[in-house]
């Protein structure tokens, strides 16, 4: 893993490439004691490490780096719109180099149909306190808040994009669906339960999976299974008698955009409760993959791949602790998130690393976050010296004693449900 991890820090965290950056979108007026590439990486580890995310932490990180501290002033008045520009560079060019490598048994699961990735989409808010809330207005007024939208790739393991926006902003609009989606399935919550955005996603020959509304009831089309073929031209709504497994294709309108026909379907799901009892609930999905290729079962089970980006933002909050920002400044606000991204990027990356060298072990990206922190700046210091075999050789060591599973007899969930995806295929 040396080569591999020793190009990901190098293009990271590159003197020369971060100078010029800096030169290039206004984050750097001159330099004197303060290089943007250790104060990029000061800001990096104070956003994701032990002590709380402020500027004043920072500078200590920085002190701790470079063995130089800087007057307050000075290190204050790099907080600009330029070193935001710079930090999303940095987090944008690290996610743009992310290693990509597949999950083997998701993969193979998808052998034979027309997809080529699947993508678990969602938005979780950052708190932030009520002096921001004029620039960052929340749907709380005691506070205000930040939107981060993430497009998560389960099968290469890797963020995809990420939108921010006011806490006030709806899913719908702070999703961003690029120009073409061929051969991707997009995983969505019933916040982005919008016919518009699914009939857009079909027209950019992407596919999606999303829980259909109780509200909703389209008009019954075509019927596979769960429900008299006489009910065909009728709404799908809860008058109507069902059994088990349902699959049909219904159809709705569309805002702007005539009458689209899509897939819905309706599957049973055991949930435990207590003293051993179960109990079955029925859950409804709408999509546009094809009943040749995928059963309503196995919808179920792609599904349940979603939870992969709520794993990301878990660790986010849990390491990055976004939510403990304490300041009003968009500039400061904003940098300290790129920086927090680019940590988890970086993170990603080295999870990738792991699974390609050992497919048998699965790493613990919360684990491995954390022993990135804890190692980057001696990792960063020891770039073109002679000392860095021996920094790179203690971190791949603490990487795969510390960094794993810590239950390999309980795989992660999504390598679960990957399993029970190709079981099912």
């Amino acid at each position: 893993m040396h080569t591999t991890m020793r190009q990901m820090f190098t293009t990271t965290f590159d003197e020369d490439d971060v100078l010029h950056q800096a030169r290039e979108v206004g984050a750097l007026k001159r330099l004197r004691d303060i290089h943007p590439a250790d104060l990029c990486l000061a800001i990096t580890h104070c956003a994701m490490g032990d002590e709380t995310r402020s500027i004043a932490t920072a500078r200590r990180d920085f002190h701790a780096i470079t063995g130089y501290m800087p007057e307050e002033s000075s290190f204050y008045d790099r907080f600009t719109k330029g070193l935001v520009a710079l930090m999303k560079f940095m987090f944008e060019h690290a996610l743009s180099t992310a290693t990509r490598e597949q999950r083997e048994v998701l993969a193979a699961a998808l052998m034979g149909t027309s997809l080529i990735d699947i993508e678990a989409i969602d938005g979780s808010q950052i708190t932030l306190p009520a002096s921001a809330a004029g620039t960052f207005p929340s749907t709380n007024i005691d506070h205000g808040g930040v939107k981060l939208t993430a497009t998560l790739s389960v099968l290469f393991q890797t963020i995809t994009s990420i939108t921010l926006t006011d806490a006030k902003t709806h899913d719908r609009k702070a999703l961003k669906l690029p120009r073409w989606l061929h051969g991707r399935l997009l995983l969505l919550d019933r916040g982005y339960a919008d016919h518009r955005l699914w009939a857009t996603i079909e027209d950019r020959r992407g596919y999606f999976l999303t829980p259909l509304k109780s509200s909703t009831m389209p008009r019954i089309e075509t019927v596979r299974s769960g429900v008299g073929k006489a009910h065909v031209g009728k709404p799908l709504s809860g008058d109507l008698r069902y059994w088990q497994i349902v699959d049909v294709d219904a159809e709705l309108t569309v805002r702007g955009n005539g009458r689209r026909t899509f897939r819905v379907i309706r599957v049973p799901v055991e949930h435990d409760l207590p003293d051993g009892l179960t109990e079955t609930v029925y859950l409804w999905f709408v999509t546009n993959l094809p009943p040749e290729l995928f059963s309503p079962e196995q919808l179920a089970t792609l599904y349940r791949l979603r939870w992969e980006v709520e794993q990301l933002f878990r660790t986010l909050k849990m390491v990055g602790r976004l939510d403990h920002l304490r300041t009003s400044n968009p500039d400061v606000i904003h940098t300290f998130i790129y920086a927090t991204l680019l940590g988890m990027v970086l993170s990603h990356d080295l999870c990738a690393m792991m699974r390609r060298c050992r497919p048998d072990v699965e790493p613990s990206p919360y684990r491995v976050t954390a022993l990135l922190l804890l190692n980057l700046p001696s990792i960063i210091a020891a770039l073109g010296t002679q000392d860095l075999p021996a920094v790179l050789d203690a971190f791949e060591a603490a990487l795969w004693r510390e960094g794993v599973n810590p239950n390999p007899g309980r795989p992660y969930r999504s390598t679960v449900y990957a399993r029970d995806l190709a079981d099912a295929a």
